[in-house]
């Protein structure tokens, strides 16, 4: 009964896949068609953004995305990882939850967007400003979902490892942390496409490198197909990030599987 379930669900899994990739086919199809109908001036045709992409891959694209995906990297390390601790002390410790939450819940009502220019101000046009911006977004993100997920766990858990004189490091190991798990690996998989948005928007104000400065350049000359085809870039390589969480995700989860 569970193999046939499981092949059932394999074939499903294969028709959805080649419902996607059929639905693209068309929508490509379509575009060059649109294309080449309209002179492509203001759509330009996948068959000249792949020529693009081409032609930059032979150049600096990779540059270009080996420094956005280093700002996002750094970033998310040191804002997730602020953000999760600053999550569970927070949600472990009640007076400072009360004092503190406010705070950040204010700080995080400005749009980060018109953070960029003032860091750009501070930390000048390389890397710094754009690694703030991902850890500022990435923090804020990581701390909410870890302070939710601490606050979610059964308090009547908490009460009784304290009355079997559990330790609070002990209560941290086995209770908080493995219940905020899911909370915060939920977290990252939601800051890595706010992470692209930050560094890019960085990017995209001032920048010498990066994917940013390549839509920056091709905007300000009417480039059309240097600008759908940074943007198809940036769409790949959001894809593919989260298809990296998403087996994260899996891997670290892997023992809500077996529990059920």
């Amino acid at each position: 009964m569970a193999q046939n379930q499981a092949a059932t669900g394999q074939r499903t899994e294969i028709r959805i896949v080649i419902l996607q990739i059929l639905l693209a086919i068309a929508l490509i199809a379509l575009w060059e068609w649109a294309g080449r109908a309209t002179g492509g001036n203001w759509s330009s045709k996948p068959s000249d953004i792949a020529v693009r992409i081409v032609q930059w891959a032979r150049t600096d694209l990779w540059l270009h995305i080996g420094v956005t995906l280093l700002e996002i990297a750094i970033g998310l390390a040191v804002g997730g990882t602020a953000g999760v601790i600053m999550g569970l002390i927070l949600g472990r410790t009640k007076v400072l939850s009360v004092v503190l939450r406010p705070i950040i819940v204010g700080f995080y009502s400005v749009p980060i967007v018109t953070l960029a220019p003032l860091l750009i101000l501070w930390f000048g046009l390389d890397l710094a400003p754009k690694i703030v911006l991902v850890t500022i977004s990435s923090f804020f993100l990581l701390f909410f979902n870890t302070f939710a997920g601490v606050q979610a766990i059964d308090r009547d858990v908490i009460l009784s490892m304290r009355l079997m004189g559990a330790r609070r490091s002990e209560e941290f190991r086995n209770v908080s942390a493995p219940g905020a798990m899911p909370w915060i690996v939920s977290g990252f998989k939601i800051a890595v496409p706010y992470s692209f948005a930050a560094a890019v928007t960085g990017e995209l104000l001032a920048a010498r490198e990066g994917m940013g400065s390549l839509l920056s350049k091709s905007a300000a000359q009417f480039d059309m197909t240097g600008l759908y085809s940074a943007l198809l870039v940036l769409m790949v390589l959001g894809i593919v990030s989260s298809a990296a969480m998403s087996g994260v995700e899996r891997w670290l989860l892997r023992w809500r599987a077996g529990a059920t």
